[in-house]
């Protein structure tokens, strides 16, 4: 459908009021790329996201080492990445088209109908969950529009140019509709199955673009045949509540989702900027002004403009009308979806194939053939779940353990509980894993009561499943290419969507063992939050800048929702007291090692400590913890006693 002439008057204008400063942006974008038109904080969280070892980021980002100098000693995967982010390199990894592939499954083409049933108009929107629809207000401006409508996945050419068989699907404002004319937005529900199809998650943290990256964008222009603007379009500014891009984007293209590199949507497209005569009046492609009735496609296009994701998260967490809704949760809780394929290579629920064999006939007359039954059930290479488990989630022998662990512990003063503390738990860590959290982590120490894995930072709900199946890939590839070149793929791991955080950071402490390994202070994280902490301590920022919902670069303070972050401080959204009482574990069973906190930073996690007690989540881990290891955290059996221990004995110098 065609954009509305206010929203199209409004983009005009926020375009003309950032000549300035866009200007500016290009102009430096064309001398020095990315590295000269972004700050700091945001070119070293953007590369850290894409796997860049954080000293050579921040060298990148400081003009120490030349880009070339850096990338070179990367692993070859991770300098294409970095050089593409950068603008130096247009190479792309084939893996790039499987992602592009299947981010593209989960947009559709949003058929306007009347009350009648008569086509009023096209649209382009695409599920941000397994039940929701993301598209523009202006093409679904309330709930009774939203209920005429429809949306039709798979409408699209087969390589042989014909078309493929469309899904269509009702959708559900009685469900869930929510809108908003300001930032032109229309979320809603949708019925029916839409597994085959996936979603595209909403993240909110800062390090997803920079200045002169190419997006992308997966559209249905005019109402056509789903189509793909490929790496052909450049952010060239970033307004607090809008991008805006170089793109080649058509009526119709209304509520597409715009990506990054790494196929997250940045942005939701709505309109674009015409090119004007003196009088401001929009010039079609002939130069003459457009009049009543000439179709968006007649237009002049300068740029485009998308509401940036960050901003509409902040929004709908703020709405009084999505309070309490659980459709609305799913969206925010971000969970990532199977990666899905082209039609023809998605596996239905299940597969049974016969094979008959040749047959013969018996003396009697009677067909006789050998049978062979082969089922296939599921996906592909999915990792079995495991068995489900018959014991408690909290072992009711475990206070008794508990209780005679400690039996030998007499409390005096804070400097003698602190070595008596650490004593006992380095005497009773008999048992010391190597680092496997594919086996040791994932698999029941790191589950909730409901079965699921929480990152620890976002909170985000995953199956144990896969993170062990991520886990496995990585590993995999790392032996491949260990065995044919001799590489350095440290840097694959960061890549994944799951990883294992340790809270003391491993640079700490050199990757050493059994610190490595030492299950007390490892926890489920997603790669984009594993990446966006870094390496950096814990800290506590100001309450007014406490905003997690906001993607935000102020000075060097990076706030994502993750977390927030600036050179040298890192804030986690969720898990401050787990964290806390992880990292004062690692004090008291490895004094001295940890060098990067002061006695501030002790009163930060203390003060973590004291605000969140340990639920059954932390009993859990640290109960089966005990039984692995041999030893205990303190800090979950008795969070008194935190108030006893003297813990800058532990702090190195």
């Amino acid at each position: 459908m065609d954009v509305p002439s206010d929203v199209l008057a409004d983009t005009q204008a926020r375009f003309v009021r950032r000549n300035p400063e866009r200007e500016d942006h290009l102009q430096r974008l064309n001398v020095g790329g990315p590295l000269a038109a972004e700050s700091a904080a945001r070119v070293e969280a953007r590369l850290t996201r894409v796997g860049v070892p954080m000293p050579d980021a921040r060298a990148i980002v400081e003009g120490h080492q030349p880009l070339q100098d850096v990338t070179a000693r990367l692993p070859e995967d991770t300098r294409l990445t970095v050089e593409r982010v950068l603008g130096a390199n247009d190479l792309v990894n084939v893996a790039y088209l499987d992602l592009a592939r299947a981010a593209s499954r989960a947009v559709g083409r949003i058929v306007l109908r009347d009350g009648r049933g008569r086509v009023m108009g096209f649209g382009t929107g695409w599920l941000c969950s397994p039940h929701a629809l993301l598209t523009n207000h202006h093409v679904l401006e309330d709930a009774a529009s939203a209920r005429n409508s429809v949306i039709e996945f798979d409408y699209e050419l087969r390589s042989d140019g014909t078309l493929r068989d469309r899904i269509t699907l009702p959708l559900d404002p009685d469900a869930l509709f929510l809108t908003s004319e300001k930032l032109d937005y229309s979320l809603v529900a949708v019925k029916g199955e839409t597994s085959a199809f996936g979603w595209l998650p909403l993240f909110g943290s800062a390090d997803r673009n920079v200045l002169g990256e190419a997006l992308s964008i997966v559209q249905h222009p005019s109402g056509e045949p789903k189509q793909v603007a490929l790496r052909e379009n450049r952010l060239i500014d970033r307004l607090p509540d809008f991008l805006h891009y170089e793109t080649d984007t058509a009526p119709g293209s209304s509520g597409s989702p715009v990506f990054n590199d790494a196929w997250e949507v940045v942005a939701l497209h709505h309109s674009g900027v015409p090119r004007t005569d003196a009088q401001g009046r929009p010039l079609k492609r002939d130069g003459t002004p457009v009049g009543p009735g000439d179709p968006d496609t007649a237009i002049d296009w300068l740029a485009n403009e998308g509401v940036r994701i960050s901003r509409l998260l902040e929004d709908l967490r703020g709405r009084a009308d999505a309070q309490g809704q659980p459709l609305v949760a799913e969206v925010l809780a971000a969970n990532r979806p199977p990666l899905v394929g082209a039609p023809e290579t998605t596996l239905p629920e299940a597969v049974n194939l016969l094979d008959l064999g040749t047959v013969r006939v018996g003396a009697d007359g009677q067909a006789i053939f050998p049978v062979t039954v082969r089922f296939k059930v599921g996906d592909a290479g999915a990792t079995p779940a495991p068995p489900a488990s018959t014991k408690p989630y909290l072992d009711p022998q475990d206070a008794a353990r508990a209780q005679a662990y400690y039996a030998g512990v007499s409390l005096g003063t804070p400097q003698d509980n602190f070595q008596a503390l650490s004593r006992l738990l380095t005497a009773t860590h008999t048992t010391t894993p190597r680092y496997d959290p594919a086996a040791e982590l994932y698999p029941e120490i790191d589950v909730w009561p409901d079965g699921k894995i929480r990152s620890i930072y976002s909170a985000r709900e995953h199956s144990p499943q896969e993170f062990i199946a991520a886990d496995r890939a990585v590993q995999e590839r790392r032996e491949r290419l260990a065995r044919l070149e001799n590489l350095n793929v440290e840097a694959l791991e960061e890549a994944l969507p799951y990883n294992c955080e340790h809270v003391v950071p491993q640079s700490w402490f050199g990757k050493r063992e059994p610190m490595r390994g030492d299950l007390h202070h490892l926890f489920s994280c997603e790669g984009t939050c594993n990446s966006f902490r870094g390496n950096t301590p814990y800290f506590d920022f100001p309450d007014d800048n406490a905003n997690p919902s906001t993607e935000v670069v102020r000075g060097e303070v990076v706030r994502g929702d993750c977390g927030q972050r600036e050179p040298g401080e890192f804030e986690p959204h969720w898990g401050k007291g787990a964290v806390a009482r992880a990292t004062l574990y690692f004090l008291l069973r490895y004094p001295g090692v940890v060098r990067q906190y002061g006695p501030a930073q002790l009163q930060t996690l203390l003060a973590w400590h004291a605000a969140e007690a340990p639920g059954d989540w932390e009993k859990h881990r640290n109960a089966l913890i005990g039984a692995r290891q041999g030893n205990r955290n303190p800090l979950i059996d008795h969070p008194e006693w935190a108030e006893q221990v003297d813990f800058a004995r532990g702090l190195g110098t």
